[in-house]
């Protein structure tokens, strides 16, 4: 591989650059990336517009695919249809299952993890979840958590580099024994997000405040809703974020969110702690039909994903990362910066990967080139272009 030039609208989380040129190194890695004017090298391809690949930290599927069949091939499809899409890293998400198939699927995935993969680990959603908050997660495999379990999964998560691949796990911090799970997480430096949660305001708060990193799951969803005299972990969520206090995943796809509600929680984020998510399941980039998330049977209408089973929910989504950047920035009305930081640098940095969601030089050239409605038309990885470009 030569060095490669590329000329055109650099939006960054540090900002935007009308006329700039990124140098993508022979190494894979980002040479020169600054105004037009100080580029010295070769005629610069024109690609329009550029951003950071996308970093995709809650995503059980697509494309016909899941993470969740103990497949590594499935695992590597699932990736391969983000990455086409513009997802150039993300963690595997699993729902509630029996103990013997999350081991299963953590081992699956960390196989995968291990072979340079988008995928670079796994987020284990379930099943510490409150069954009342559970969402799509099968309500006969929630249960309270426990240090041989928990401990079960790291040794399954282990890959053959010796890398810990178990990155995230949600806990509803209610239950029986969560304290002493999260803690147990912390010390081995695996993410610990709250939700799926009855939790009130007060307790919630305090969970918050007793992690190191402290991340809420899919804000909004599955939880007590936000209500004037019951204002719950919404409430709870909002004043820590306001106070840059924590993290907060949005699925802002539309159907999850309405577009007033995803403007309004970036209007509260003074420091850049909102990520966004896509939390797809098998039928992200398929026609409606009838698909499992896991144990549960779903139905999808108008990309709409619903449980078969009475009371029916939202079983996760069917859209890619990019289709929530373009989303918050053409309906939203968020600021760009703010949406690309969201779905790049601050889940990048949440899960301490300090050589992507940027353009920045020395980092890894994990590119999206997109057109003027915000729609993914090439993506490029490492310094390797993935595809043919979407005309």
């Amino acid at each position: 591989m030569t060095a490669l030039a590329l000329a055109g609208r650099l939006v960054t989380p540090a900002g935007i650059l009308d006329e700039g040129v990124l140098e993508v190194r022979p190494d894979g890695t980002i040479g020169y990336v600054g105004p037009a004017s100080g580029w010295s090298g070769s005629t610069p391809e024109p690609v329009g517009t550029l951003a950071p690949g996308y970093v995709d930290i809650h995503c059980h599927g697509g494309g016909g695919h899941t993470v969740t069949s103990h497949d590594p091939a499935e695992v590597a499809a699932v990736a391969d249809h983000h990455l086409s899409r513009g997802t150039t890293t993300m963690l595997a998400s699993l729902v509630s299952a029996s103990p013997p198939d999350l081991v299963a699927a953590i081992t699956a995935i960390a196989s995968v993890a291990g072979t340079g993969s988008p995928v670079i680990g796994c987020h284990v959603e379930g099943p510490f979840l409150d069954p009342a908050h559970r969402g799509a997660h099968d309500p006969a495999h929630l249960r309270p958590p426990e240090s041989d379990e928990l401990a079960t999964w790291l040794a399954a998560g282990v890959d053959n580099a010796g890398r810990q691949t178990v990155r995230m796990v949600t806990l509803a911090p209610e239950l029986p024994g969560a304290p002493a799970a999260a803690e147990l997480l912390e010390r081995s430096a695996v993410l610990v997000a709250l939700g799926h949660t009855g939790a009130d305001a007060r307790g919630f708060g305090e969970a918050l405040r007793s992690l190191r990193r402290p991340l809420v799951t899919h804000l909004f969803n599955g939880m007590e809703p936000l209500h004037h005299r019951r204002p719950g972990p919404v409430a709870a969520s909002l004043d820590a974020l306001a106070r840059g206090a924590t993290h907060v995943e949005l699925i802002a796809d539309g159907v999850h969110l309405a577009d007033e509600t995803v403007h309004l929680v970036f209007a509260l984020d003074p420091g850049r702690h909102v990520v966004l998510v896509s939390d797809a399941m098998v039928a992200a980039g398929m026609p409606d039909g009838e698909f499992e998330l896991g144990s549960v049977h779903v139905r999808v209408t108008d990309g709409r994903a619903w449980t078969l089973a009475e009371p029916p929910s939202l079983a996760g989504g069917t859209s890619h990362a990019a289709d929530l950047v373009r989303r918050c920035v053409v309906q939203a009305g968020v600021d760009p910066v703010a949406a690309v930081a969201a779905a790049t640098s601050t889940p990048a940095a949440l899960l301490g990967l300090d050589d992507r969601g940027s353009l920045a030089t020395g980092l890894r050239a994990d590119l999206v080139v997109i057109d003027p409605d915000w729609r993914v038309r090439r993506v490029m990885r490492g310094g390797d272009w993935v595809g043919e470009p979407v005309s």
